[in-house]
């Protein structure tokens, strides 16, 4: 037990560092931008089929997809929005939304100025929130390991 509790503790702090390294790229690097949605791969026929179909995925036309969440759907959106310079941009965003409810066709993307068409949806804050989470896993993690104590071979490599 106490083994599979130091590697979940070690997850817990590479997850941390990597939120963190993302949250501190976007802030350092990239830009947000208001973005309105040009094209979308959710249509509405599918999104009257997943409200109508109650949750049941098999029995729509876009079926059943490993990406997907209990009540959402992972969508890809072409958007455009407009650079520092007020240069109009592209680019395609994958992102998750209700299953079954209109997306909304305008959002904030944080986009790479040296490569614009590179934009995501999810911004420091998001990957801000999931370091916070991350890192109360890890203190949980290690007051088990506190608790249940150290594997042996451990215990006995650090002395």
């Amino acid at each position: 037990m106490a083994d599979i509790l130091i590697i979940a503790a070690l997850a817990c702090w590479l997850l941390f560092v990597f939120c963190v390294w993302q949250a501190l790229r976007l802030l350092g690097t990239w830009q947000p931008a208001p973005a309105m949605v040009w094209r979308s791969d959710y249509t509405e026929g599918q999104q009257s089929e997943d409200f109508w179909s109650f949750g049941m995925t098999m029995f729509t036309s876009r079926g059943w997809n490993w990406r997907d969440g209990d009540d959402t759907r992972y969508i890809e959106d072409e958007i455009r929005f407009r650079d520092s310079d007020g240069i109009e941009r592209r680019a395609l965003v994958h992102r998750w939304v209700h299953r079954g409810w209109k997306p909304s066709g305008a959002y904030t993307v944080w986009y790479d100025p040296a490569d614009p068409t590179r934009a995501t949806v999810l911004g420091p804050f998001t990957w801000g929130a999931w370091a916070v989470l991350s890192l109360l896993l890890l203190c949980i993690a290690l007051h088990a390991v506190k608790v249940v104590g150290l594997p042996p071979v451990l215990a006995a490599w650090l002395g």
